[in-house]
This record gives C-alpha cells, sequence and structure tokens, in this order.
C-alpha cells in the first residue's frame, strides 16, 4: 500500500571539521526547500546532510536527500 506522508519530518546532522556532529529534526516545516534554506542560514561554514524520516513496519527510517556523512562515520 502506498502512502503520502503529509506532514514529514527531516534530520539535518552539521558536521565540524574535528568530525563532531549536530543533529536537529525539523517537523511542521511547508517542504524540503524550507528545511534547506533553514540548515543553510545554520550551517556556518559546516557540512551537512539531510535526510526525510519515515516510520514503517519494523521501526523508523531514513533517507539521505542531499550531502553526504564525512569519511570514517
Amino acid at each position: 500500500m502506498n502512502r503520502v506522508d503529509r506532514e514529514p519530518s527531516y534530520r539535518v546532522d552539521f558536521w565540524s571539521a574535528v568530525g563532531a556532529s549536530e543533529e536537529w529534526q525539523l517537523t511542521e516545516v511547508a517542504d524540503v526547500t524550507e528545511v534547506l534554506a533553514w540548515a543553510e542560514e545554520r550551517a556556518d561554514g559546516r557540512t551537512f546532510v539531510v535526510y526525510a524520516e519515515f516510520v514503517h513496519e519494523g521501526g523508523h527510517g531514513m533517507i539521505r536527500l542531499l550531502g553526504a556523512e564525512p569519511p570514517g562515520v
């Protein structure tokens, strides 16, 4: 069965040069463009990864939409 999530949540992970991460969950956003603008405004020179979060029978999952984790993470 296909299902469209009308209130998706997103996760943004910011990565510093030393490999430390700061993770945020965003809900109640209009769409992914709002998430990307939010992340760009707060990046402060850090790289970031954006995921869409979803729920399935086995639990929770994430789909990477933009970026990549640093090597070795």
